[in-house]
């Protein structure tokens, strides 16, 4: 079943994570590696003892989206499995995805639980993003954007991580592949969101799991991820919703973000208190003054 899928691994001075993420998978499957580091940081020895991947040079630091489209261009197979190196996927959980698409035509896309971040969801809606922001969905996994605690059921979704995603190729070509205007974060729901208008279902495997160390691919400061998060929700919000909804959308969300940055400050969580600064600051910054270079890889 290994021959109908392979995987393609986007990387940007991975070199702390990669030797892990490559014993794990080994060479079970192909592998097109996009490096976007590829001049800077030389890994060529974390990858000897793996025949199985084709590293390719990216020609410079082009983003998730437009790093993951030249990889689908240079595979084979015609199911691409699209994968962060800070996740640490058994390959035996890879080959069990890749069979499942595999054997469900009725499938576009499909991808796994997650440990440390949710595996896909639903879109944002103002209930869903209600639900996410006050903590409701803890309480209905399946009300909120992120999908998690799925306790091994399969369930379908309206996008599927990018950390892990298994896609037709057929599917991912008819919708366009990543948009580059999402050079980093919610280029994974910009693509569910047109696969889903495309007829094509999607599915989260419950139970199946790889763990995923949400961040860690590359040496990037901590802020610095978190800025880009934030404006890039304000992007996707502003392409794909009504004006009216788009700011009542990150009303709620700025109102979640204050009152965590209250309930972590006041219990001593400084970091995740930052973390939640940085999102609302960041976030109000984009609306005021949204640009492209901002969000740039």
């Amino acid at each position: 079943m290994g021959s109908s899928g392979e995987i393609i691994l986007m990387v940007y001075k991975s070199r702390q994570v990669l030797p892990a993420f490559m014993a794990e998978v080994g060479s079970t499957l192909p592998i097109v590696l996009v490096d976007n580091s590829y001049h800077e940081d030389d890994i060529s020895d974390l990858l000897s003892d793996y025949p199985n991947v084709r590293r390719v040079d990216s020609g410079g630091n082009i983003g998730f989206s437009a790093a993951a489209n030249l990889g689908a261009r240079i595979a084979t197979s015609p199911i691409l499995v699209f994968m962060n190196p800070d996740t640490r996927p058994a390959a035996a959980t890879l080959t069990s995805l890749i069979a499942h698409l595999d054997n469900n035509p009725d499938l576009g896309a499909a991808g796994v639980a997650g440990i440390g971040t949710a595996g896909g969801g639903a879109q944002p809606t103002l209930r869903r993003v209600l639900a996410h922001a006050t903590g409701w969905s803890r309480r209905s996994p399946l009300g909120g954007v992120f999908f998690q605690e799925l306790n091994g059921r399969r369930v379908d979704a309206e996008w599927i991580a990018g950390s892990c995603l298994a896609i037709r190729r057929e599917a991912f070509e008819s919708v366009g592949g990543f948009d580059p205007e999402y050079p980093i974060y919610m280029s994974d729901f910009d693509l569910g969101r047109r696969l889903k208008r495309a007829g094509y279902r999607q599915r989260i495997l419950g139970d199946l799991v790889v763990p995923h160390d949400d961040g860690g691919s590359s040496d990037l400061p901590m802020p610095w991820t978190w800025e880009r998060r934030s404006r890039a929700w304000v992007r996707f919000l502003r392409h794909t919703r009504s004006l009216p909804v788009a700011l009542g959308i990150s009303a709620i969300l700025a109102v979640g973000y204050a009152g965590r940055i209250v309930v972590y400050t006041t219990s001593g969580q400084w970091n995740r208190s930052r973390e939640q600064r940085t999102y609302l600051r960041s976030m109000l910054s984009e609306w005021v003054r949204p640009t492209t270079a901002t969000l740039s890889a």
